[in-house]
């Protein structure tokens, strides 16, 4: 049986992990983390002298749609390992395709192979203002200048154009149950459940 490959994106801090990380523990997905194919920081894009995380540029992304691709024939891929904390890659652990994959990421819709690889694609939807609100809970010395000169008009450019290829919206404002029970829902009509 081939994979069916859902993709969630939308702005940092939206929820996207979160509701990944509860969909899985509540069975029936299993999560591909978008994330490990960032690239070392040696790598990536600078401005400022400091690392750009938010270019497409910033991620190896034929490598992870090659991944995609795979996975969605069926077959196991060497997944990396990445530390957000050391900015580089670390390892690589064996991953498995399940039936249903749940693939989530900021920039996951930035290319057109991983967009027609993808099977279903939902957009999480918050403002801005909740989007960084969440991050800075996650991340409190998150550095708010840089988000609201760099990262923020970063994902205007490269984030949140792609929306409109999503096939659904889900309002990622409400509580994590009520999210998770429309993403269910859209997950099991999309798949003629």
């Amino acid at each position: 049986m081939r994979p069916f490959l859902i993709g969630l994106a939308g702005h940092s801090g939206a929820g996207k992990s979160t509701l990944a990380e509860h969909l899985e523990r509540q069975g029936g997905v299993k999560r591909f983390r978008f994330d490990a194919y960032y690239k070392d920081r040696s790598e990536c894009p600078t401005l400022d002298g400091r690392p750009h995380w938010d270019l497409p540029e910033s991620l190896h992304l034929a490598e992870a749609a090659a991944a995609l691709r795979e996975l969605k024939e069926g077959n196991d891929i060497l997944l990396p390992v990445y530390s957000r904390k050391e900015d580089r890659r670390t390892g690589s652990v064996l991953f498995r395709p399940a039936p249903v994959l749940f693939v989530e990421g900021l920039m996951l819709f930035s290319t057109d192979e991983i967009r027609r690889t993808l099977d279903l694609k939902l957009w999480l939807e918050v403002p801005e203002e909740v989007a960084l609100a969440r991050r800075l809970e996650r991340q409190p010395n998150y550095d708010v200048e840089y988000h609201r000169r760099v990262a923020l008009p970063a994902a205007r450019q490269f984030v949140v154009p792609y929306r409109e290829s999503a096939h659904a919206v889900i309002d990622g404002t409400r509580s994590i149950a009520e999210v998770a029970n429309e993403t269910d829902r859209i997950i099991r009509k999309y798949m003629g459940a």
